[in-house]
């Protein structure tokens, strides 16, 4: 594969615009054919922030594959096909799932990727990178729930360190039997910004698409971002994860723009546009506070500058570890008892 120079941001830019449906493929094709292209840079990145496959099946659909390097088509084929197949498993195993849940009333529905995958918003079901099966359950049916997947063979689990409070989704339940790992939740987002997506809006205005139930497109859209913002921390670290924007921009977000007014009147979504304009103009808003403007102004300069996206990644890292593990001492006894007996004493 070519070794050309390329900045970071020229090489996100070019990925975004694969990912995008509003550039045109006469536009693409044209900065495909520029021998510039560097496709070491562009297999790194989209790597790195899981949308491989979907860059593949992007350039499938738009017939531009004769554009790469033979060798990198193959592997990418080679990869898409993996993950189509893995998926297709996972959506069986979905379907399975949601008929066990369904015939003990049990008041749920799929959320993130696999509902993604289920609301047939993907051409090809290898675009997608799925990790575990998510799913949003009631309250009330929680444990229940829990039980059911046990008795289906999911009695695996992936148990915490210590016991862990007001978090959003029980252990991670396994089955020798079957692919997908199951996360049943009870909130979306951490427990201190549980507020800003309220579950029982999500199981109320639930969709059912071939037997699955999963969200709404705003529903979805909101979710994907807050997550992305909030549980993964993008809006600490100041980060923009194109599998997220791939998501939203498959759901339709650019063609909603009374969601996107919506999302700029929040912080957390604010911040997620204001970054995601950079690479992507049809969701530039207006209502920009000043803390934003900042906030994209370093984004900028850190796309330019790799060694300081480095320093800075590295240190917001220590210092979000130090927080956390302070929080964890002084307000979790179980997490206490855990450091004294496998740190301290050990």
């Amino acid at each position: 594969m070519t070794k050309n120079k390329q900045s970071f941001r020229e090489t996100l830019q070019l990925i975004v615009d694969i990912l995008s449906f509003e550039t045109s493929d006469e536009v693409l094709m044209q900065n495909l054919a520029n021998d510039n292209v560097n496709w070491d840079a562009i297999v790194i990145v989209a790597s790195e922030h899981l949308v491989l496959p979907a860059v593949y099946c992007r350039l499938q659909q738009r017939s531009l594959l004769s554009y790469l390097p033979e060798d990198l088509v193959l592997y990418l084929e080679e990869l898409t096909q993996l993950n189509r197949e893995r998926n297709r498993t996972l959506l069986k195993e979905a379907e399975q799932i949601s008929e066990v849940f369904k015939s003990h009333n049990i008041n749920h529905v799929f959320i993130k990727g696999i509902a993604l995958l289920a609301g047939n918003y993907y051409k090809d079901h290898g675009e997608r990178m799925i990790g575990d099966i998510d799913i949003l359950v009631a309250s009330d049916d929680l444990d229940k729930a829990f039980d059911l997947l046990v008795i289906e063979g999911y009695s695996k689990f992936l148990p915490f360190s210590y016991q862990v409070q007001n978090y959003r989704h029980l252990p991670r339940q396994i089955s020798e039997k079957h692919l997908g790992a199951i996360e049943l939740h009870n909130q979306l987002l951490k427990h201190e910004y549980c507020h800003l997506i309220n579950p029982d809006n999500f199981l109320s205005k639930k969709q059912n698409v071939n037997g699955i139930s999963i969200p709404g497109p705003e529903q979805l859209i909101w979710n994907t971002i807050l997550a992305q913002q909030i549980n993964d921390r993008s809006y600490y670290y100041n980060t923009l994860r194109l599998k997220g924007l791939y998501d939203v921009l498959v759901v339709g977000l650019t063609k909603k723009p009374d969601i996107i007014g919506q999302l700029s009147k929040e912080k957390y979504s604010l911040g997620f546009l204001n970054l995601t304009s950079v690479v992507c103009p049809q969701l530039v808003v207006s209502e920009k506070t000043l803390s934003a403007r900042i906030k994209k102004s370093f984004f900028i300069l850190t796309l330019s500058s790799p060694k300081l996206r480095g320093i800075f990644f590295k240190l917001k890292s220590i210092y979000i570890g130090i927080k956390d593990r302070l929080k964890l001492i002084f307000f979790n006894k179980s997490y206490r008892e855990h450091v004294i007996k496998n740190k301290v004493i050990k």
